[in-house]
């Protein structure tokens, strides 16, 4: 039972009389019986109601701090990217890129790939996203897809297109640079 009685006879702080423990030894009144069963209920129904809490704190707990620091996440991911950028930190650039990344107008596009464009013409690119970084990217909601996006404007190499910097949670809830793209207008 939940009887603490330390060896030797001394007395411990967590000692309860024996009467709201041990129904075989008690000498309680009939008055105290409510009590003593009262308090077994609840020491049993607060520990389990304690352990349920506990877990469902655990299994809920990413799940609020992923919410919480949503817009902390991407204010991260973007400060690295805005320095990757500024540096042409091609390495840095590729831990950051999404897989099927989309270049100019060509879709699905190699790491090796977007380097040498964006190194084309004089590096021409590089400074056009580098002043992209600059502004602030604003939320976008993607047709046909649920992840959460985020778009920079650039500029266009003809008066024909768009520039778009565009920016996406992958499946495990991370932002990554989806793409550089030119749409027509």
């Amino acid at each position: 039972m939940l009887i603490d009685n330390p060896p030797l006879g001394g007395i411990s702080q967590f000692q309860v009389p024996r009467h709201w423990t041990c129904y075989k030894h008690r000498r309680a009144s009939r008055e105290s019986e409510g009590t003593e069963v009262a308090f077994r209920r609840w020491g049993v129904a607060g520990r389990r109601r304690g352990a349920f809490f506990l877990l469902g704190l655990w299994l809920l707990w990413p799940a609020v701090l992923r919410a919480q620091s949503s817009l902390q996440d991407f204010d991260v991911f973007f400060a690295k990217f805005k320095i990757a950028v500024a540096q042409k930190d091609a390495t840095r650039l590729m831990t950051l890129m999404m897989p099927g990344f989309n270049f100019i107008r060509a879709q699905d596009v190699s790491p090796a790939d977007v380097f040498n464009g964006l190194d084309a013409d004089g590096g021409l690119q590089w400074k056009n996203l580098q002043q992209s970084v600059q502004g602030q990217p604003i939320p976008y909601r993607l047709p046909d897809s649920n992840p959460p996006a985020r778009v920079l404007q650039c500029t266009p190499t003809d008066t024909i297109y768009m520039c778009l910097v565009l920016f996406q949670q992958d499946i495990h809830h991370r932002w990554r640079w989806k793409s550089m793209f030119m749409p027509t207008r």
